[in-house]
Parts: structure tokens; sequence; C-alpha cells
């Protein structure tokens, strides 16, 4: 991409849907990983001792840290979902139902404008120019909610 030229802010915005759909699911594998850990985390059973050295109960230690990283986590996945929800409000904003549902194939599943085009039954010129007016209508909703500039 030339240097001069600065991206579409309304693709940029639903661009990054797949990309927060992939982060949720990672956070997701995270989370169940730390909460493995700290539901399995166990301490070998030894007798009493009077006198310690003061390392402090091992296995609360290892929950506790568990559990503070899987609520850092759960908050960055929460921000991450209530961002990928802002982005389908936009595409909601949109009047037009053949333009939403441009823009839910194009940003949310992935697929080629040409792949969206055959199953509309739509012209590529047409479908390129619905996909422009719901890149619009997707600018207007940003700067109705103050999302860019």
């Amino acid at each position: 991409m030339n240097a001069n030229h600065k991206q579409n802010p309304a693709k940029a915005f639903l661009m990054r849907y797949r990309a927060l759909q992939s982060k949720c699911a990672a956070l997701e594998r995270a989370i169940n990983a730390a909460l493995e850990n700290a539901t399995n985390t166990t301490v070998a059973l030894k007798e009493v001792c009077v006198q310690t050295s003061g390392g402090g109960d091992q296995m609360a230690n290892a929950v506790v840290s568990a559990m503070d990283a899987t609520k850092m986590l759960e908050e960055q996945r929460q921000e991450a979902a209530r961002i990928m929800c802002e982005i389908m409000e936009a595409i909601n904003s949109v009047p037009d139902d053949v333009q939403q549902t441009i823009l839910i194939e194009r940003y949310i599943n992935g697929r080629l404008l040409q792949d969206i085009q055959q199953d509309i039954h739509y012209e590529k010129r047409n479908t390129i120019i619905l996909h422009g007016r719901a890149l619009w209508n997707v600018w207007q909703y940003m700067k109705r909610k103050g999302l860019c500039e």
C-alpha cells in the first residue's frame, strides 16, 4: 500500500472483526488453561514441620496466581467481544439488507467479493458499488458514534 494512501476507516474498522474473533478464541483457550492450572495445583503431602522457611502455602499462591491471570484474560476477552458487537451494530445500522449481506459475508465470514457477487446474483460492478455504499453507511455510523476522526 502506498505510504500516502490512507485506508478507508470503515473498511479498517470492519476488518478487525476476524482478528478479534481469533483473539477471543485464543484468550478462551488461555483462560481454560489457567483455570485448569488452578484446579490441578497440588502440593505433595508432608509431615507437619514446626519450623519452616516461611515459603507460605504454595498451592494457595499458585491458585491465586492462576485466578489473577484468568481475570486479566477474561477482561481482554470481554473487550474484544465488545468491539465485535460494535462492528455488528455498525453493519446492522446499514439500511439496505443486500449491503448488510455484503458486509457480513466480506468482513465477518471473510469471503471474496467475487464469491459474494455470485451468491447475491448481482453483476461485479453493482456489487462493488453496493459495497462502497455500505462502507459509506458504516463510516456515517462511526462518525455518529465518535469512532473516527
